[in-house]
């Protein structure tokens, strides 16, 4: 809905009693508008031009103003494209949906930003993303323009045969002229048209919308009474071995695809659970347990919301990792094994230097014993030529391909 109160926030229930019948989109239909006649009319043939380029029917009377369901918008989530459409996008997904007659209320305060030329530009913006009936009408200018010529020729040629033409030269001009021009604006329009498939293909819109899905405890759908069920990725290691790195790269990868996902960091968390200051007492066994167990019990939280919880952590001790195997949803586990040389060439926070220097004490790995994860989904053995990328998308396949199983 508009954020200026021209939708009514009083007829929500009306729309969410009218979703609960079975409709997956229930849209606000505006059969009166507070706004001019001139705004009116200029919103009707808006709508009315860019119907017949899309080749999609939109009524100029229905707005952003709808409840969705979570599936629509689940779907929705997979259209990554910058400029989209709301009404264009539904419509193409195909869901149920059902229009419900109400009245637009006026402005509450302030005046509207949206100018026209401001509303001219986005209109453009939407014709060419969301039509290609521009260039095909180009190609087809240009065909009709180049057999006008060709016909002209004709004409003209007749003509300077029997003697009615007396001007050297004009006709065989003219003609080429007017036959090079419709040749040339036909062969833009058909390079526009290439382009604008390119433009298609850039947008990765998906190929399908999924309705129903059987047998499948993750299904887009949410069924009455079905508790929420999401996944963690644990993803482990000593300090320096590049999990947050790892964790950054997956995370983007998972919203790029439409997931949810929640991002954790270990640094972050200890700050957020007021232990960021280095002493004895947070900094030993008892203490980094207990943040670890803190962090387990968030990362249920989380994942019971249906989302993807994906966390960088130490947190090596066998009590976590058992604790987390049997009550973590979708637990994946995974443990960056680098060897001590390496992360002290690494050392980016300086840990392992303050430590040999004496300054710094507790450190996971030297003077604080850890436990490494005995069941661990899977172990990243260190190689020298590894890269973040391929790791993640070695780390996406396993954890799909599991899921799949």
């Amino acid at each position: 809905m508009d954020c200026d109160l021209q939708d009514p926030p009083e007829e929500i229930p009306r729309l969410y009693a009218k979703a609960r019948e079975g409709y997956e989109i229930v849209a606000a239909k505006f059969e009166e508008r507070a706004e001019s006649t001139v705004r009116q009319k200029i919103s009707q043939s808006f709508w009315a031009a860019l119907s017949w380029l899309a080749g999609i029917t939109f009524d100029h009377k229905i707005g952003n103003f709808r409840i969705m369901s979570r599936r629509v918008v689940k779907n929705f989530r997979c259209y990554r494209e910058q400029l989209r459409l709301l009404g264009g996008i539904t419509a193409l997904m195909g869901f149920t949906s059902i229009t419900l007659p109400l009245k637009r209320n006026e402005r509450f305060a302030g005046e509207t930003s949206y100018t026209l030329r401001k509303l001219l530009a986005i209109a453009i913006d939407i014709a060419m993303a969301y039509s290609d009936r521009p260039l095909k009408l180009s190609v087809a200018a240009g065909l009709v323009i180049s057999g006008l010529a060709i016909f002209a020729g004709i004409v003209i040629f007749v003509l300077g045969l029997i003697g009615l033409i007396d001007v050297p030269g004009w006709a065989s001009v003219m003609v080429s002229l007017y036959l090079i021009g419709g040749l040339i604006i036909a062969n833009l329009g058909i390079i526009g048209y290439y382009i604008g498939k390119t433009f298609d293909e850039t947008k990765r819109r998906p190929l399908y919308v999924i309705e129903n899905t059987t047998f499948n405890s993750s299904a887009t759908e949410v069924e009455p009474g079905r508790q929420l069920i999401g996944r963690v990725l644990w993803i482990t290691g000593l300090s320096g071995a590049g999990k947050s790195t790892l964790a950054s790269e997956v995370v983007s990868r998972l919203r790029a695809a439409g997931d949810g996902v929640v991002m954790l960091d270990g640094d972050e968390l200890r700050e957020v659970f007021g232990a960021a200051a280095t002493n004895a007492q947070n900094y030993g066994r008892e203490g980094r347990l207990d943040l670890a167990m803190q962090y387990a019990h968030l990362c249920r939280v989380i994942a019971a919301q249906d989302l993807t919880v994906v966390i960088s952590t130490i947190s090596l001790f066998r009590e976590v990792h058992t604790w987390n195997r049997a009550n973590l949803p979708g637990y994946f586990e995974v443990y960056l094994k680098v060897p001590l040389e390496e992360l002290r060439r690494r050392d980016s926070k300086g840990i392992y230097s303050r430590f040999d220097a004496g300054e710094l004490s507790n450190v996971a790995g030297l003077d604080l014993p850890i436990d490494e994860p005995e069941t661990a989904d899977w172990v990243v053995e260190f190689e020298p030529k590894q890269t973040v990328l391929n790791l993640a998308k070695d780390l996406l396949n396993r954890l799909n391909g599991r899921n799949a199983a």
